[in-house]
């Protein structure tokens, strides 16, 4: 029977979508959820444009035949008289295969439906002839029968929900009332940006402070602001380096640590997304599983060594103090291992509390923490001026060019690709359409010359010092400053260092948190508490049970045996993301079948080869990394020529060169196809433009 109302829309309305989207975006796994909702809701969307589409034909065919039965091989001459329209009474359906009556032109469908939606409510236009109305409703069957071949198609064909929808849309021009999304969904990617912009937060924070590039300048300064290149500078210059080898030497691994972190935060702005997703671009969906979950562990470890330098600077204030005699007797553990609980346990704690809130809450610590750091810096600049002359300057005696690299390398492997790691968590609230040489201006400069300054100034200062300063700055950075500034510059001094180790273990929390989501798809809170554990367990087990001095070189040799993994991912990454011309297609950094991918064998290959080739040439310590060296026994010279952790610089380089000589014409193809892809969209929303 000819149902007399349109069929029911299975799909979504409009404002339950988006707030269905907007729900989902909250959960800090949403984009998968949001994007499946989208092509769910796409489909079903396709499905209720043919359903309309065939109860309009319905309704012509009922509308043009006549009531009463006739012999099903008669047929009216076309130059018979026409007979005057009549009112239609609702008949049986009529079998589109079969002999019909004559047809009468321009008939009129007296019954109205009162219960149809608005948007099917507009009048019936004038049936056609009777064979060509057969022939429509045919071809209407005929896309429901070819509608799994749509599905199937190759991914350059139907990539993403607007490729279904303009694929859909070539095949129902005539049916423009029901689209298949909403155009202001399509206008300005508004549901990809929304749903790429943040994994980790569970906040659902909107368009604010953190969507301006200016932003972006707050979550450098608050790290480039931090005492992280004076004690850079106090390690070289504690390995005996003269001051003009420790300037340059300064100098190089700040270039290389802002080159790489301006990387970072272009490809993150490219995709909207951390670099755990953007990675998969260059080893494809599920090749990036290998190395993002070692990336992870690098990445775990960094946090851990930065909370246990935090403990090793902060712990001495807590341990001097009167009252923390008392409370040391009255427990079980050593004094010193006390001490590292008391400053080690409320610093993590707040750090995962505000690293859970996302955003806009480290946005706000970044900002204190900058211009508290700022200040702090501009007292030391004040305080090294005024208290002492160059011609008290010591220039210190040159080292070999071995130790020079060797210094280079360990400062570039606990620095650099620890800021590389979460350059792109903050970056990736920017809006998709920064000018990505924009980023890299503002990340490079961000990042680079205040820490010269800041280190600068502290090379000048302990070589001014270097009589005066008994003790080693970068074993007791609080108490050298405490023994040779007054006490307004050790307050503020102290203020700055403390905000800045909180903002560094916040950041490293926070990035952690969306490495361990983009691997293991838990929500956000689960994943800050998962790391805030094993933080918390890497520091204080190891505290406990190891001696210091022991557990100290232990750490030094798991900072080598990270910076060759990170080498040899950075290498890869920063080649690949500079080989890229456009951005990234966000909808295939998570489906296997998108543009990327499901392997990419020769960066999965060459990411290993690069691994082993470092651990080959690394001349390790005693412990961890005794088994490492193991292609330096063939070719021991090297180690004299290019130093003892040359390995570093070579997993790095051979990495870097593989998606040049190998990966340019993949990545060409792939902006090929992003191109077509971009021109099939904006064919699609001229044409819903035209049709609104």
């Amino acid at each position: 029977m000819f149902q007399q109302n349109p069929p029911a829309p299975k799909a979504m309305p409009d404002a339950e979508l988006n707030a269905k989207i907007a729900e989902l975006q909250l959960q800090p796994n949403g984009l998968v959820a949001a994007m499946t909702l989208i092509e769910e809701q796409s489909k079903l969307r396709q499905e209720d444009a043919l359903e309309l589409s065939k109860w309009k034909l319905e309704a012509q065919m009922n509308a043009a035949t006549e009531p009463a039965p006739v012999d099903s091989f008669s047929f009216q001459d076309p130059a018979a008289p026409i007979a005057p329209p009549q009112p239609i009474a609702q008949t049986p359906t009529v079998d589109i295969f079969a002999s019909v009556e004559p047809v009468v032109p321009e008939p009129i469908i007296s019954q109205t439906f009162e219960d149809a939606p608005e948007v099917f409510s507009e009048p019936v236009s004038s049936p056609e002839r009777i064979e060509d109305i057969v022939a429509a409703l045919n071809s209407s069957y005929a896309e429901v029968a070819t509608e799994p071949e749509v599905k199937q198609a190759p991914i350059s064909q139907v990539d993403s929900i607007d490729d279904v929808s303009t694929s859909f849309s070539s095949k129902v021009e005539a049916e423009p009332v029901s689209a298949p999304i909403p155009v202001q969904l399509f206008e300005d990617k508004q549901v990809e940006d929304q749903q790429s912009e943040n994994q980790v937060d569970a906040d659902g924070e909107k368009s604010g402070p953190t969507r301006t590039a200016l932003a972006l300048s707050w979550s450098w300064l608050a790290i480039a602001s931090s005492p992280l290149a004076l004690v850079v500078a106090a390690l070289i210059k504690d390995a005996g380096a003269s001051l003009a080898q420790s300037v340059v030497l300064l100098a190089a691994v700040l270039v290389a640590t802002s080159f790489m972190a301006a990387v970072g935060s272009m490809a993150s702005v490219r995709a909207s997304s951390s670099l755990t997703i953007v990675s998969r671009a260059a080893f494809g969906v599920w090749g990036n599983s290998l190395p993002a979950t070692l990336m992870l562990f690098a990445k775990l470890f960094w946090a851990a060594a930065f909370v246990y330098f935090a403990a090793r600077i902060v712990s001495p204030l807590i341990f001097n103090q009167p009252w923390f005699g008392d409370i040391a007797e009255q427990l079980i553990f050593p004094a010193e291992f006390t001490a590292s609980l008391f400053v080690l346990i409320p610093m993590i704690v707040i750090a995962s509390i505000v690293s859970a809130f996302g955003g806009q809450g480290i946005l706000r610590l970044q900002q204190v923490t900058a211009v508290v750091s700022v200040i702090g810096t501009g007292t030391f600049v004040y305080f090294v001026a005024s208290t002492y002359s160059v011609q008290d300057l010591a220039t210190g005696e040159a080292i070999s060019t071995p130790g020079l690299i060797d210094l280079g390398l360990f400062a570039i492997a606990l620095l650099g690709f620890a800021v590389l790691s979460f350059s792109g968590d903050f970056a990736r609230k920017l809006p998709a359409q920064t000018p990505g040489s924009k980023v890299f201006f503002l990340s490079f400069v961000s990042t680079f010359f205040l820490p010269l300054i800041t280190g600068a100034l502290g090379l000048l200062w302990l070589f001014m010092a270097e009589d005066t300063i008994s003790v080693s700055f970068s074993a007791e950075v609080l108490a050298t400053v405490a023994a040779s500034a007054p006490v307004w510059v050790f307050v503020i001094f102290v203020v700055g260092v403390g905000l800045s180790i909180l903002h560094l273990i916040t950041a490293s929390l926070y990035s952690l948190s969306g490495n361990l989501i983009g691997i293991a798809r838990i929500p956000g809170w689960v994943a800050a508490l998962v790391v805030s554990v094993l933080v918390i367990a890497g520091v204080l087990v190891p505290s406990y049970f190891v001696a210091a001095s022991t557990l100290h070189e232990t750490v030094l040799e798991l900072v080598l045996l990270a910076g060759v993994v990170a080498a040899a991912w950075a290498g890869i990454f920063v080649s690949d993301a500079l080989a890229r011309s456009r951005g990234y297609h966000e909808v295939s950094l998570t489906r296997e079948y998108g543009f990327y991918g499901k392997f990419n064998v020769v960066n999965v290959l060459g990411f290993l080869l690069a691994v082993a080739l470092g651990f080959g040439y690394l001349n390790g310590g005693p412990q961890l990394s005794s088994w490492t060296g193991y292609l330096g026994d063939f070719t021991p010279e090297i180690f004299d020529l290019a130093g003892a952790r040359i390995g570093i610089a070579m997993a790095f380089g051979l990495a870097a060169l593989l998606p040049v000589v190998l990966g340019i014409p993949r990545i060409r193809k792939q902006e090929r196809n992003l191109a077509e892809l971009d021109q099939r969209r904006q064919e699609l929303k001229e044409f819903l433009d035209a049709t609104a």
